[in-house]
């Protein structure tokens, strides 16, 4: 079981979460221009790590995840793509991880299911649900960026709000967002919002829909996530 990109494959049968068109939204859309070293929080399977390896052929990317099945699945995703000698994985929780050294880009698809209710598999509650609070996130965050470094999350819309407040209070700035429709009609389902050290003098809002009328991609969904569909994945 798992997604094939153009450039990869991910196996994601030992992890929690599946490959999803909001990790593959996600991870198309974070800034990697000038990023030379990046943390994907979290990991799972390693499909964000394996995408700041394609999208940012001079980085070198770290990234953790508490459950160790995702670890060891993420390993072997990680040494069957070509950027395996730029991409370190490692076990850890996200109150316990340290840096060695600053990063310039941090990404986090967070367990922020919190208030549902729990999955009958234990991996899938730990993945939806998490250890530990949502400010250890925050905090592990602010702690490992560089003085210029960003911080993206995706988050569904119902909990931005909360999570946004957490921000604020760690002394973190918001500088991007992005809000993120199913279709035209519907409200937003979900929100990436980019954090930073310092006082942005713009805040950049923007908007994208999923899915045309028709029930097939947009032609903005399709331009933002194209280089990892393959043709004939429904695209």
């Amino acid at each position: 079981m798992g997604f094939q990109c153009r450039q990869f494959y991910i196996k994601d049968d030992q992890c929690a979460m599946k490959v999803s068109t909001d990790s593959l939204l996600f991870g198309s859309y974070v800034p990697v221009v000038g990023v030379k070293r990046a943390l994907d929080m979290g990991t799972g399977s390693g499909l964000l790590a394996l995408m700041l390896a394609q999208r940012a052929p001079q980085a070198y990317i770290d990234g953790f995840d508490a459950d160790a099945a995702a670890i060891a699945q993420a390993q072997e995703n990680v040494l069957a793509s070509p950027w395996s000698e730029r991409i370190q994985l490692e076990q850890r929780c996200v109150s316990a991880w340290q840096a060695k050294q600053p990063y310039d880009l941090i990404v986090c698809n967070p367990p922020y299911f919190a208030n549902h209710l729990a999955s009958a598999q234990d991996a899938r509650a730990l993945a939806r649900q998490g250890q530990v609070a949502p400010s250890a996130w925050l905090k592990c965050a602010a702690r490992s960026l560089c003085d210029t470094g960003t911080f993206y999350w995706v988050l569904p819309t119902h909990q931005a709000e909360q999570w946004q407040a957490l921000a604020e209070a760690e002394g973190v700035y918001l500088g991007n967002e992005l809000r993120v429709q199913t279709t035209v009609k519907k409200t937003p389902k979900l929100v990436v919002q980019g954090w930073q050290l310092s006082a942005p003098q713009n805040i950049v809002r923007e908007a994208l829909v999923i899915h045309a009328e028709d029930g097939r991609y947009s032609e903005a969904y399709r331009r933002l996530t194209g280089e990892f569909y393959l043709a004939g994945q429904n695209f």
